[in-house]
């Protein structure tokens, strides 16, 4: 997944700059830090990711309103997640443009999205294959922010979320 948006400085005219997420990395042998993780595992998260998340004060009411047919949106999530973490390519879509037409989407959500996300990996991996999981998680949600234009915190300030 390849996200863009528009840098402006001093230094000249705007320029694009992206945000390469783990999606976007060639098809083929997964990273190191992948060793370990399943489909299995991945389809585990993903469905236990997503039971909490319809259940959810804050995420529950998004998803319940955005998303008609589960078994097909797990069945992405988890190609997604694969992508991700495996290089299987098999994902194939516009993240970015999904959560631009969401109304009222915010900073917070994605702040509830990755607090949930890294309950449920530590829940459901061990360490390792977890932290896998969290890092491509966190690169996301930081992407997806910034390219947005949800990011609400001062310019230089940084933030983390659920460093363990």
């Amino acid at each position: 997944m390849e996200l863009s948006t528009t840098v402006h400085d001093a230094s000249g005219p705007a320029r694009p700059r992206s945000y390469s997420l783990p999606v976007a990395g060639p098809t083929g042998v997964p990273p190191a830090d992948a060793d370990g993780i399943t489909e299995d595992l991945i389809r585990a998260v993903v469905v236990e990711f997503y039971r909490r998340a319809r259940r959810d004060d804050r995420l529950g009411p998004v998803f319940e309103v955005g998303i008609h047919d589960w078994d097909a949106h797990l069945s992405r999530m988890t190609d997604f997640w694969s992508a991700a973490l495996l290089r299987t390519g098999r994902y194939h879509g516009n993240p970015v443009e999904r959560h631009r037409a969401i109304e009222d989407l915010g900073e917070g959500h994605f702040d509830r999205w990755v607090e949930l996300f890294e309950a449920t990996v530590h829940d459901l991996c061990p360490p390792r294959e977890a932290n896998a999981f969290l890092v491509r998680a966190r690169r996301m949600r930081e992407g997806m922010v910034k390219v947005l234009g949800l990011d609400q915190r001062p310019s230089g300030e940084l933030r983390t979320i659920g460093v363990s």
